[in-house]
């Protein structure tokens, strides 16, 4: 674990959190009595993790500026507001050689990174996913060119992806390079599916607590938890 690395996505600019992130980058944004970012530190270091990689973009300073206030030495890669995350995390291929976790900035999980990383390793694959069951809320069909319904299911049960993963370096030499520049999580998602084909992605199954801030309505719902339960910061000192 200690000499293990993470890569943090914190470049996107929250853009659908409104005037909150106009001068805040959306990782700094509070969640409890710390940021987002903070959180996941705190959490990280108590599972023994010490190395990081922060993929900046938008606001990139005031990231670095808080990570160093928190005493943590860590590597920064700022490449710009505009490229995609399969890109963020190209520009750093050099600062890992072995299994390397990516989280992404604005996503808290209290994951036992030691289990995912035993697992990703017993896997023997070149990606490893954290996913999450999540409950569809509407009844979901299959239709027939015909317009014909074939298949009626009432609230799902489907599996999302929760914005963490285990990559090997040895992914940029089995995907396609033109995929590498494509914008927002459009090459992550393909560098998946061509991946997949070769069965090399494995899901690793994490039903523990998971909070994303998206938008000022979720921010609140998760304050709100929160507040009325408990708060992240006892959590990881347990």
């Amino acid at each position: 674990m200690k000499n293990t690395k993470v890569i943090i996505l914190c470049g996107g600019r929250g853009s659908r959190l409104g005037k909150l992130t106009e001068d805040l980058p959306k990782p700094l944004v509070k969640i409890g009595m710390h940021s987002i970012l903070e959180n996941k530190l705190n959490y990280y270091k108590h599972q023994g993790l010490n190395n990081f990689i922060f993929c900046t973009g938008y606001k990139g300073e005031k990231i670095k500026k808080k990570v160093i206030e928190l005493g943590i030495n860590g590597e920064f890669s700022n490449i710009g507001e505009n490229p995609g995350i399969l890109e963020r995390i190209y520009k750093v291929k050099n600062s890992f050689n072995g299994p390397t976790i990516i989280s992404y900035g604005d996503t808290y999980a209290e994951i036992d990174l030691n289990d995912l990383l035993i697992k990703h390793n017993k896997s023997k694959t070149l990606l490893t996913l954290v996913v999450a069951p999540i409950e569809n809320p509407f009844g979901l069909l299959d239709v027939d060119k015909n317009n014909r319904v074939i298949k009626f299911r009432e609230k799902p049960i489907l599996i999302h992806y929760i914005g963490y993963a285990v990559m090997q370096p040895e992914i940029f030499d089995k995907i396609p390079k033109s995929i590498i520049s494509l914008p927002d999580g459009l090459g992550i998602v393909k560098t998946i599916n061509f991946l997949s084909k070769l069965r090399q992605v494995n899901a690793y199954q994490f039903g523990g607590l998971q909070v994303t801030v998206n938008t000022n309505e979720e921010l609140k719902s998760v304050n709100e938890k929160i507040g009325k339960y408990f708060t992240i910061k006892e959590s990881y000192e347990k």
